[in-house]
């Protein structure tokens, strides 16, 4: 269920505080709150158990009055953040500008507020990562300007688990004077008192039923110092036990609370370059700059830091020294910066450095790509071609370009690229001859290093390629058709094949035509041609007829 009272406190920073007991006015333009204050705190003392007070003795109702609170409970510490949205869970209440993170003897909720000149608003809370929606008009936390006797009401409602919970709060301002706690003072208030109720109820029968009476004491550019709430259902306005007494300890007094804005950070590449490398950042605060460095971590040691080497405007110059060491270093780095309020904001890019950061690698290679399980031509050979060549060629940093080069006898030096790769597995061909030959060939390979170290094989390159004689063999017959195939479809007869394509030497042929035989004797004694065709499959048609048998033979034809 929703906590029946957070204190929420506001913190401005207050240069001067002055003793005395005029009525301190506060509205939206003093008032240490909404999205532009997003980072103040606030941490409060409260008791952990109802305490004993004595209302009529504290008499909220002074006008110029002193009230005192640096002594009381201290069992327990309360506190309250202002964040922004992005922080709290979603989804989100329309209009929320900030929220407010409430925690107080192991409770915690969310509250999403917004402010304009007319009052601090809340639109809805979230616990136990539930979000729950207030309606209109909401509930007007503080309303603007607050003087002596002013006074305002809210009434909303919000749903739990199909319930609807009605909400009211009745405000005014019934005292002014200073008061002090162990945060400090004396400082100028107001007191507000609050009547809250919060009421649901069940097929008739109440299921939430709270009221409480509360007294709080707000400083103008501070907030709520000091809170005292009632147990529930207290009659009184005078009464003597409180469920809740907060005395505010600490802050972190407002003023600048937003960090350096860092943009434009320069993203190095992977280099083979071993630095130094220049970094620039634009940096920019509302109240300046008061230090900036890059940090930076080489192949996962410790972060090191270095100040700006220049800045011209809020664009900041920065440098990572030298490397040295082993090949391939990788360089992490990110931006610091910290502004000159007393807060002294910080402030990283990117935003959760180091847990996150930019990079690049340092690519320190000299060697070249290596060569292995490269295809030898035996000598000599009989084969008139293409020659295929394949290797498997590797390197650290990848393979950039790889190419055979080839001559036939004394021509000149011809470059074949890859026919294709797969992995480290490079696949070329060395074109087929037309005559006797010498061949020789030999492979080349660049690295993706930056340095673009080149590799060859045989390691002389052109001066010590691989050799071997290619002896042209005149085309010969072409192979043999051995997996013919018959089938039967009603009265024709259905004849398949591969294709052929190589003599029976082994090199490549092109195929004029085949020649369809078929006779009667198994042993191919009376076959005749009956027709011809260039396609690897025929039919036979209507040569299917009483118990008739035939058989087939195809023969391939080159010219």
């Amino acid at each position: 269920m929703k906590l029946k009272y957070l204190v929420f406190s506001f913190v401005y920073l207050v240069l001067t505080i002055s003793v005395g007991y005029s009525q301190p006015t506060i509205n939206a333009g003093n008032w240490p709150y909404g999205v532009d204050q997003i980072g103040n705190y606030w941490d409060y003392y409260f008791n952990s158990s109802n305490v004993a007070v004595s209302i009529a003795t504290i008499n909220p109702y002074q006008l110029g009055g002193s009230w005192n609170f640096s002594t009381g409970p201290t069992e327990l510490t309360a506190g309250s953040d202002l964040m922004d949205p992005s922080a709290a869970p979603g989804p989100i209440p329309a209009n929320t500008s900030y929220v407010e993170y409430q925690v107080a003897g192991g409770s915690s909720q969310w509250v999403y507020e917004d402010e304009d000149a007319s009052g601090t608003w809340s639109r809805g809370f979230s616990q136990g990562g539930t979000v729950y929606n207030y309606t209109s008009p909401y509930w007007n936390i503080y309303h603007y300007p607050m003087t002596y006797a002013t006074q305002w009401s809210s009434a909303w409602t919000w749903e739990i688990s199909g319930l609807t919970v009605d909400e009211t709060r009745a405000n005014e301002i019934v005292g002014y004077g200073t008061v002090t706690t162990p945060f400090g003072g004396p400082m100028p208030c107001l007191v507000m008192r609050t009547q809250s109720t919060t009421y649901a109820e069940f097929m008739g029968m109440p299921v939430i039923d709270e009221a409480y009476r509360i007294y709080e004491w707000i400083v103008l550019g501070i907030g709520s110092v000091t809170t005292i709430q009632s147990i529930n259902h207290e009659t009184s306005w005078y009464f003597n036990t409180a469920a809740g007494y907060y005395r505010l300890y600490g802050t972190n007094l407002g003023g600048d609370l937003i960090a350096p804005s860092i943009t434009n950070v320069t993203d190095l590449d992977d280099t083979p370059s071993p630095g130094p490398y220049t970094i620039y950042a634009t940096i920019a605060d509302a109240s300046g700059i008061d230090s900036a460095a890059i940090r930076y971590s080489i192949a996962g040691g410790a972060y090191q830091t270095r100040g700006p080497v220049g800045a011209v405007g809020n664009v900041y110059t920065f440098q990572i020294p030298q490397l040295s060491g082993s090949p391939i270093q990788q360089v992490r780095y990110y931006i610091w910066a910290r502004d000159a309020s007393m807060n002294h904001n910080q402030a990283t890019n990117p935003t959760n450095a180091p847990s996150s950061y930019y990079s690049f690698n340092w690519i320190f290679d000299n060697l070249p790509p290596n060569f292995t399980n490269v295809t030898i031509w035996s000598s000599p050979t009989t084969f008139n071609g293409p020659y295929p060549v394949q290797a498997s060629i590797t390197d650290d940093n990848g393979v950039l370009v790889a190419s055979l080069h080839y001559k036939f006898g004394s021509g000149s030096w011809q470059e074949s690229v890859v026919d294709s790769n797969l992995g480290n597995q490079y696949y070329f061909a060395i074109p087929a001859i037309t005559a006797t030959t010498i061949i020789r060939y030999y492979l080349e390979a660049v690295d993706n290093s930056g340095f673009f170290n080149t590799g060859y094989y045989p390691t002389a390159g052109s001066a010590g390629p691989i050799v071997f004689q290619a002896r042209y063999t005149p085309p010969g017959n072409p192979q043999a058709i051995d997996d013919l195939t018959i089938r039967i479809n009603n009265n024709n007869v259905l004849l398949g094949w591969t294709p052929i394509t190589h003599d029976v030497n082994g090199n490549l042929i092109t195929i004029s035509y085949y020649q369809i035989y078929r006779g009667q004797q198994s042993d191919g004694s009376d076959a005749v041609v009956i027709n011809t065709t260039t396609n690897h499959v025929y039919t036979d048609t209507g040569v299917v007829s009483g118990n008739i048998k035939y058989f087939y033979n195809v023969r391939a034809v080159a010219y």
